[in-house]
């Protein structure tokens, strides 16, 4: 095989068509074709499912994907360690992020990046922090922002940032009058909750299993994909949510929402820079998680091996 080949393959993974993945790389589909066709028979597997709509990896070319992204970084790598190639990085990062982090620790990275790689740009995905997890799993991402806590034993979770989950009111009676809440008392309050997949999900649903004892269900009357929306409809009166204190210390201090400190409960919140554990990253993707890792507003990170 060679790294045309490797290359067509991976992009028509990536883009899922054999038309789009042919414009991508410039070639003619016919050449592109005969790049697959090549590579099939050198393997003596089939890489694709082809139909109609749309092209899909057949499960022994996504177990190959992961060995073909692993061959093309590695030369990626060796290219750099020559000498007239040093300190050149060009190419678009692609980022996924969720939603607090995307917003509120990302700008301030991707300035001080391109300070110093002016040549490179970017493509920002917002994800909630489980679809973000599923894509690094699966080898369609190389590094990912969450605020979900670490979990998984194929990624390493690298702590960017401290934060701290907290319970918002409307800063009207009786919450205006309030100082804290008890988790039972919150219980009682119609609920606005991020959907599954989420950091701050993840977390309420860790605290509520710590009050089984309750025997009380979550009045939850909504849940919402967007962190903006949910501070929006509590300033309106519709519910409490748990949501980042980062995400609204504006909110708070110009008066639209109020914090209640929880009497009984402490939430553990932080962002991660997350990457796969056994997975060379491209030149590109190195250096940008050099810069984030050396930046990083609180040290400490966490491997699960």
């Amino acid at each position: 095989m060679d790294f045309k080949e490797l290359e067509s393959f991976v992009m028509i993974a990536k883009v899922k068509s054999f038309s789009k993945a042919a414009e991508k790389l410039f070639l003619t589909q016919p050449a592109l074709s005969n790049h697959i066709s090549k590579l099939e028979k050198e393997l003596d597997i089939t890489l694709f499912e082809r139909n109609n709509k749309k092209t899909e990896l057949t499960p022994a070319g996504k177990q190959f994907y992961i060995s073909a992204l692993e061959i093309l970084n590695q030369r990626e790598h060796a290219l750099l360690s020559l000498e007239k190639y040093q300190g050149k990085i060009d190419g678009m990062l692609q980022i996924a992020t969720s939603s607090v982090p995307g917003q509120y620790i990302l700008p301030d990275i991707l300035m001080g990046f391109h300070e110093i790689y002016k040549d490179v740009t970017y493509n920002l995905h917002y994800l909630r922090s489980g679809e973000v997890i599923s894509l690094l799993l699966s080898g369609d991402l190389d590094f990912g922002f969450v605020g979900a806590e670490p979990d998984n034993r194929n990624l390493i979770y690298e702590k960017v940032s401290d934060d701290e989950l907290v319970v918002i009111a409307p800063n009207i009676p009786p919450f205006s009058e309030m100082e804290s809440i008890t988790f039972n008392r919150l219980l009682d309050e119609n609920l606005l909750l991020r959907k599954d997949g989420s950091g701050t999900r993840q977390a309420f649903d860790q605290a509520y299993k710590c009050f089984t004892y309750l025997d009380k269900p979550a009045k939850v009357i909504a849940y919402m994909a967007n962190n903006e929306m949910i501070v929006l409809c509590v300033k309106a009166g519709f519910g409490i949510s748990i949501v980042s204190r980062l995400s609204v210390e504006d909110k708070v201090r110009a008066g639209f929402v109020k914090v209640l400190p929880l009497e009984d409960y402490k939430f553990h919140h932080a962002f991660y820079f997350v990457y796969p554990k056994k997975r060379t990253l491209s030149p590109m993707v190195m250096r940008f998680k050099e810069f984030v890792l050396d930046n990083k507003s609180n040290t400490g990170n966490k491997e699960y091996a």
